[in-house]
């Protein structure tokens, strides 16, 4: 992906892998960014995790959760592992 219009500190391309792997009844996806600002890693944290929590609501057929507070809680956990 590139972002001609990145903010300061943020990256004008980045790289996204997603497969997914089989395994019995079920499939597993793997998720990787490459190119990201260490800083900004619990953001993006955040942010893919919500995006995969949709995908896993929709395939489920549950209501998406949108609420902000949820972004809130993963930023605070992704920070709290000290990779920024």
């Amino acid at each position: 992906m590139r972002d001609p219009e990145a903010r300061p500190g943020q990256p004008e391309r980045t790289v996204i892998e997603a497969r997914l792997i089989s395994e019995g009844a079920q499939t597993r996806l793997v998720w990787e960014t490459r190119g990201l600002p260490v800083d900004l890693l619990p953001a993006y944290g955040a942010g893919i995790q919500i995006h995969v929590e949709h995908l896993a609501d929709y395939i489920s057929g549950r209501e998406f959760r949108l609420d902000d507070t949820r972004w809130d809680e993963l930023f605070a956990a992704y920070e709290s592992l000290g990779v920024s």
